[in-house]
């Protein structure tokens, strides 16, 4: 059988932008949610002005020339990642899947050109990039690590590393207070979910007087050689450790007492894996504190949730947010809310707006955006902790930056005979950043 395609193709950068930009953003839902901003090769600049105002004063007669000052401008980095995503397709289950294609295109099979098989192929890759795309856009995170039993295994994840994603960024704002405590909902409690989330402790009651203690922790080894007694042992322990253990995934805190070492986890919900490692000292580690994960949602708890971030909103915020506002939301949260206005019985015309002539909910008339795809990674990749997110915000404050349409963007696609598998390269750049805290308001 005669191979289906045998040559190569290398996109030029007219191509670039006819099958890697208007797929991924353009045709993309997430068009709707953030401002993309292409032909970034490292960093950009975002500048955010607010509204001039008390700048028209009584007349006064004279000379002189009087400047009004109170404008201010919000100024952040968008930084770029290097991306790139491989694939090989073995070429009998290519052809068929081109025969497919051909199929409901109303096209002869055996009439193949060129540009017709380009659009195909990217059909078929593209699509997979774009999930990746939105998926790492929110959830991309530097410090996130692989799996082991549903505990963080010291590696970090090849497919959220590379950069941060906007939900990644919040998240640490606010547990920095680089966002303000008082834009923050925090759901995991007793009025919104029916069991509340508990974070892990470990413990371990350290004896001996010689040889090192150690522990592992979610499958990192951490050491300190006996010095002196148990006591200063633990506290030099916490004082080597306590930073790296920190920093990484689910910010896990390590403390210490005369007798004790102790590991809690930074994140209710989150799984965490403790085991002794020492040499001649022992440190006999036990679960104080057994985790328990976040629960469904009590009746009401979005609409709940929904009033309390209205409140919560700066006051610069809130008039962009009745203009071009979005609510976006989890599924989990989406469902919980559906569930409220069926029980109105037709006093439900206040939770619905008209967005493009379709009627859509909507809460004071903002829109909601359902996210499905947000509790398929929180689950899958997440372990399911916070599962239940909601962000108010206007989407030209989330930015995401891409090389785009520049040269360095590539796209090549070749064949191999001897394998018989057509492989397609993607190389481009990615970044996110928030322009603006004040609209920055968000549960989880």
């Amino acid at each position: 059988m005669a191979n289906l395609m045998s040559h190569s193709l290398s996109f030029s950068k007219e191509s670039v932008s006819e099958y890697f930009i208007k797929p991924l953003f353009i045709q993309s839902d997430i068009k709707d949610i953030v401002t993309v901003r292409t032909d970034i090769k490292n960093s950009e600049k975002l500048d955010f002005i607010d509204n001039l105002e008390k700048i028209t004063k009584a007349y006064a007669q004279g000379t002189s020339f009087t400047t009004s000052t109170g404008v201010t401008i919000t100024q952040k980095t968008l930084s770029v990642s290097d991306m790139k995503a491989e694939v090989a397709q073995n070429g009998k289950a290519f052809l068929n899947y081109v025969k497919e294609s051909l199929l409901k295109k109303g096209v002869d099979e055996n009439d193949i050109g060129d540009t017709l098989f380009e659009e195909i192929l990217m059909e078929i890759y593209m699509g997979g990039i774009a999930r990746d795309f939105q998926r790492q856009v929110f959830f991309g995170d530097t410090a996130k690590e692989a799996r082991t039993s549903e505990a963080p295994n010291g590696t970090l994840d090849a497919d959220y590393k590379e950069y941060n994603g906007f939900w990644t960024r919040m998240i640490n704002d606010f547990d920095s207070a680089a966002l303000p405590a008082a834009q923050y909902q925090d759901i995991n409690s007793s009025t919104y979910q029916t069991t509340v989330a508990v974070k892990q402790v470990d413990t371990g009651v350290v004896t001996g007087g010689s040889g090192t203690l150690g522990l592992v922790i979610n499958g990192t080894t951490y050491t300190e050689a006996f010095d002196t007694s148990v006591a200063t042992t633990i506290s030099n322990f916490v004082a080597s450790h306590a930073a790296t253990v920190l920093a990484r995934e689910g910010k896990l805190v390590l403390s210490g007492t005369a007798t004790d070492l102790v590991v809690t986890a930074g994140i209710a919900g989150m799984k965490q894996i403790v085991a002794d490692a020492s040499t001649t000292m022992d440190s006999n580690t036990a679960t104080t504190t057994a985790n328990v994960a976040n629960t469904t949602l009590k009746t009401d708890a979005a609409l709940t949730a929904f009033k309390a971030l209205w409140s919560k909103m700066p006051n610069s915020l809130r008039k962009l947010f009745k203009q071009e506002g979005k609510i976006m939301v989890t599924a989990s949260v989406a469902d919980n809310y559906t569930d409220t206005i069926e029980g109105l019985n037709g006093s439900d015309a206040a939770y619905f707006t008209l967005r493009d002539g379709e009627k859509v909910k909507a809460f004071r008339g903002v829109q909601i955006v359902e996210r499905e795809e947000w509790d398929e990674h929180i689950e899958n990749d997440f372990d399911s902790v916070r599962p239940h997110r909601i962000l108010f915000t206007i989407p030209r404050n989330l930015v995401v930056g891409t090389d785009g349409i520049s040269d360095d963007t590539k796209i090549e696609s070749w064949y191999e005979q001897l394998t018989q598998n057509r492989h397609v390269r993607v190389e481009y750049k990615a970044g996110t950043q928030y322009v603006h805290e004040d609209y920055i308001v968000a549960a989880y």
